[in-house]
């Protein structure tokens, strides 16, 4: 890659990229280079409206088949839903939705409007709707979302509130959704709304959930007209006066109270106009920005590496404070959707450069435990699902806390949490049998490959509490996966590979290459080319399996050539790190190299949903030129997509990164050099950088045949 002088780069890109925003001024922020329409376009599921990061809300529209984040570009604009989950492969939420009118129509398909002229930011949203000639206009706090609407015809001009609407029930109906009931009051002395409404559906608990709201206008009402048709409908006419221009709506949500949605709107909202909470909202995301300044690279790596940053801190939702179940203060982490992604990539980044999050996630996984008894890698709308895409994994991000030093939370609690995870919360009959039989079990091989790793990470977890003879048995455990490893199970000409056995130790015959889908039979997502891979404890024993290092390396080679091996799912993650178990780091390199320019780009997304920062963060860590194996205390080196990043952490500490190449397309790496030694090994500990580092790498054109 070449490397340019910035300034000159952001004038080029906003000329040379087109997006579907007509904004023309020249991009002087890293908040403006993130393209909000990467992962919208297509199906990564992500959401085009703005929040703050890891905010409560997220306000943005919604269009007739906006699939699961409900929205789709190319569609008109039914409306305005004030909670969305980004990135993600089921739906849920879409509530409190709001339509501005000129006449009124209340018929869930009767209001929907062509667009035009519409931008999208972080912190800052517009679009016209060309039915009504309205221009809406959005900003967030962490808890409530500002609208100002601007009308053009105002003989007949209205707003629809709309309570029964949600993205399950109505945008992505696959999902199940349902509105049992809820209330509309209007008080006229104080021109608000308030109530609640009680859904279920969607991605993860079906019990049912409330959202509360409080709904603050600037402009006197003419008149409010309410319709309650119980669980079929529950609107409200906001009828605004004649000849009005513009009106300011500012609207509270909260999953436990009235009282807390009308609170955040006298905190967040009345003190400041539109144009400074938008410019508030715009800070806080330069303030996350700013933890990683890169230097080089084209404008569109320049806004891909801000877009996936960006990605990265959306979800969980921070509502400490606002937790519905129990009263108290501490925090409380919501929509985890799910750890089973967020573990690998995206809480590593935070452990890295937004440390407390860590420990408030920590701190909250302790809470839960302590009133819910379990904590489950899925939890939405603050309710535990048992369901498990994949094991344990609240354990894996406790680990890799642990192994960093990360305070912050009481380690002791965490400890009992992990460990009742390890000698209850598995399943079973991995538990006595050591791996998950196929009795009708769903997903028994990829259970237990994941129960593996979980135990590793408990182990690790009991080792630095000084619980040695707990940390011998589940590191014991750990290595339990190889019982489900049949090493006369051939694919495409190589042998060895995961499968499902019987309760008696009979092996069921499959197709390795199958890729099975989700909630089914062995595997959950992915295939058992991917799923053999995943040891990441014991990545030297899988490769003696496999018939050792120059087998695995052909066998990886192989597989991401005929795209045996994907990066569409988390498990995938790691695997073109395990070349640099190999001694070849030069084919990591690569692999990791056509991973990124192959899937993704600004126009297409991402490789499949994006899932809550997981696949952000990947592009991230494989762009600064360090990759977590993350329960573990180390990083794989890879060539930097930048010649110069660098990283503040929380603490204020600096990790200064430089890349010196021998020709502008050199990608392999020659020699890593920190503190000005150079290393003699392909990774790096967390301890040598967490206190800050100078690294350079050195990169060649040529790569080991």
């Amino acid at each position: 890659m070449k490397t340019h002088n910035l300034s000159l780069l952001i004038i080029i890109f906003t000329f040379f990229f087109t997006g579907c925003t007509q904004k023309t001024d020249v991009k002087t922020s890293k908040t403006d280079l993130v393209d909000m329409y990467m992962g919208v376009r297509g199906f990564s599921n992500c959401v085009i409206g703005p929040q703050l990061p890891h905010g409560s809300i997220n306000p943005s529209p919604q269009t007739p088949k906006g699939h699961h984040d409900g929205y789709d570009p190319e569609q008109a604009i039914r409306g305005f839903g004030q909670l969305h989950v980004s990135g993600i492969g089921w739906g849920r939420y879409g509530q409190i939705f709001i339509s501005p009118q000129t006449g009124f129509n209340a018929e869930e398909t009767g209001h929907d409007s062509p667009k035009s002229n519409e931008t999208a930011t972080p912190y800052y949203y517009a679009v016209n709707l060309d039915r009504y000639e309205i221009r809406v206009e959005i900003t967030p706090t962490h808890h409530c979302a500002l609208y100002r609407f601007s009308f053009s015809k105002s003989d007949d001009a209205n707003i629809l509130l709309d309570i029964a609407h949600n993205i399950p029930q109505h945008i992505a109906p696959e999902v199940g959704g349902k509105f049992i009931n809820g209330s509309i009051t209007y008080n006229k002395e104080t021109n608000s709304l308030e109530g609640w409404g009680e859904y279920a559906g969607g991605f993860g608990n079906g019990l049912p959930y409330k959202v509360y709201y409080y709904l603050q206008l600037d402009t006197p009402l003419t008149g409010v007209d309410i319709t309650d048709n119980g669980s079929e409908a529950l609107f409200a006419q906001l009828k605004l006066p004649e000849n009005i221009t513009t009106v300011h709506l500012n609207a509270g949500i909260s999953f436990k109270s009235v009282d807390n949605a009308k609170k955040f709107v006298a905190q967040e909202t009345t003190l400041q106009t539109f144009e400074e909470v938008k410019s508030t909202a715009k800070e806080k995301w330069e303030d996350v920005f700013s933890s990683i300044d890169v230097k080089g690279g084209s404008p569109e790596e320049q806004s891909l590496f801000y877009t996936t940053l960006y990605h990265s801190f959306l979800m969980p939702r921070e509502r400490t404070g606002d937790n519905p179940n129990w009263n108290n203060e501490n925090a409380h982490l919501d929509d985890h959707y799910c750890v089973w992604d967020t573990w690998r990539t995206k809480y590593p980044l935070m452990l890295l450069i937004n440390e407390s999050f860590v420990s408030k996630t920590i701190r909250s996984f302790i809470d839960r435990f302590e009133h819910d008894g379990i904590v489950t890698p899925t939890y939405t709308s603050s309710l535990e699902w048992d369901w498990k895409q994949g094991g344990d994994d609240v354990d894996n991000i406790i680990a890799d806390a642990f192994v960093k030093g990360v305070s912050g939370f009481d380690r002791e609690k965490a400890y009992q949490l992990v460990k009742w995870d390890a000698f209850n919360n598995r399943n079973p009959e991995y538990l006595n049998a050591g791996w998950v039989p196929e009795t009708g079990e769903r997903m028994s091989c990829s259970y237990t490959m994941e129960f593996a790793y979980n135990d590793f990470c408990a182990a690790q977890v009991a080792r630095c509490m000084n619980d040695n003879e707990t940390a011998a048995n589940l590191f014991n455990r750990s290595g339990n996966w190889d019982k489900i490893f049949n090493t006369e199970l051939e694919s495409h000409g190589f042998k060895g590979f995961v499968a499902p056995r019987k309760s008696n130790g009979e092996w069921i015959n499959i197709d390795p290459a199958k890729h099975f889908g989700s909630w089914v039979e062995y595997f959950y997502e992915g295939n058992s080319w991917v799923y053999t891979l995943f040891a990441p404890h014991q990545f030297d024993r899988l490769i003696d399996l496999c018939g050792g290092k120059d087998v695995m390396i052909e066998r990886l080679t192989y597989g991401f050539d005929n795209k045996l091996i994907k990066l569409d799912n988390e498990p995938g993650f790691l695997s073109p790190f395990i070349f640099s178990h190999c001694n070849r780091a030069d084919l990591t390199a690569k692999y990791v190299n056509l991973l990124r320019n192959d899937h993704f780009t600004l126009a297409t997304g991402y490789p499949d949903n994006e899932d809550s920062g997981a696949m952000g963060a990947w592009y991230v860590f494989t762009s600064i030129g360090f990759f977590p194996n993350a329960g573990q205390d180390y990083y794989y080196l890879l060539p930097p997509a930048f010649s110069e990043i660098t990283i503040t952490r929380e603490n204020g500490k600096k990790i200064y990164i430089k890349t010196e190449k021998d020709s502008p397309d050199a990608q392999y790496i020659e020699t890593v050099s920190l503190n000005g030694k150079i290393l003699d090994r392909n990774w790096i500990h967390h301890s040598e950088i967490a206190d800050g580092a100078t690294i350079l790498y050195k990169i060649k054109n040529s790569y080991k045949k």
